[in-house]
This record gives C-alpha cells, sequence and structure tokens, in this order.
C-alpha cells in the first residue's frame, strides 16, 4: 500500500485540472513548505489542491446519493512528500463528514490515508 505521502503518478497537467475551479469550501493548511489550498470544485467532481497559489494535487470522486467515492488522486511529483496529499484527502473527508456522506474509497491513495487515519474509519460504508 502506499504511504500517504505519496500518490499515483500525474495523468494530465494540474493547471488544466485547475482551470474554472469554484470553491464551495475551502481550507488552509501549512505543511512547513507554504500554505496548502484546497477546494472542492463540485461540478468537476474533484477537490483541488494548491501550494503558494500553484495546482498542486487533486482527488477526483463520483457522487451519488449520499455517498462519494473517491477514484483517483494526483499530486504534483514537485511537491509529493510535503504533506500535500494528505491535506487534500483530509480536508476531502472532512467534507465528507460534514455533508453526512458514506466514504468509498476506490483510490489506494484514499484507502491507506484512512487505513492510517482512524479517526476516519467510520466514514467507509
Amino acid at each position: 500500500m502506499p504511504r500517504p505521502e505519496r500518490a499515483t503518478a500525474r495523468r494530465a497537467p494540474l493547471t488544466a485540472l485547475h482551470t474554472g475551479c469554484q470553491s464551495d469550501s475551502m481550507s488552509t493548511e501549512n505543511t512547513g513548505n507554504g500554505d496548502v489550498q484546497v477546494s472542492n470544485n463540485e461540478g468537476k467532481s474533484r477537490y483541488i489542491a494548491t501550494l503558494d497559489g500553484e495546482s498542486a494535487g487533486m482527488a477526483a470522486y463520483e457522487r451519488s446519493g449520499d455517498t462519494i467515492v473517491f477514484t483517483h488522486t494526483v499530486v504534483d511529483e514537485d511537491v509529493e512528500g510535503h504533506g500535500v496529499g494528505s491535506t487534500l484527502i483530509r480536508h476531502a473527508l472532512d467534507d465528507a463528514r460534514k455533508q453526512n456522506l458514506t466514504v468509498v474509497p476506490q483510490c489506494e491513495f484514499v484507502a491507506a490515508f484512512i487505513d492510517e487515519h482512524p479517526e476516519y474509519q467510520d466514514l467507509v460504508g
């Protein structure tokens, strides 16, 4: 299982994924190497992480009723190991909790994060 600090390889330029992102909710967390901001782009079904104003990662999901399925997580190779992925997933799971959603961690990165953070295991359906 991958460690939560590492994510899968990048499929597309992250700047392209961030274009048009409208944040319905946003949080900021200092990772020691800058501030990571996370927003939810519901129109594109993904959470977007930015670091110091630059796109740094995303977590794709599918919503169906009261269930959210995390399908894929990407973190820019330049910032892997700096907590961007963990911050991204923590925000997404906190958001799921606020909405009383059941989480299906189809993505290995999300599943590993939940395994290593028992405070989120009650979300898994």
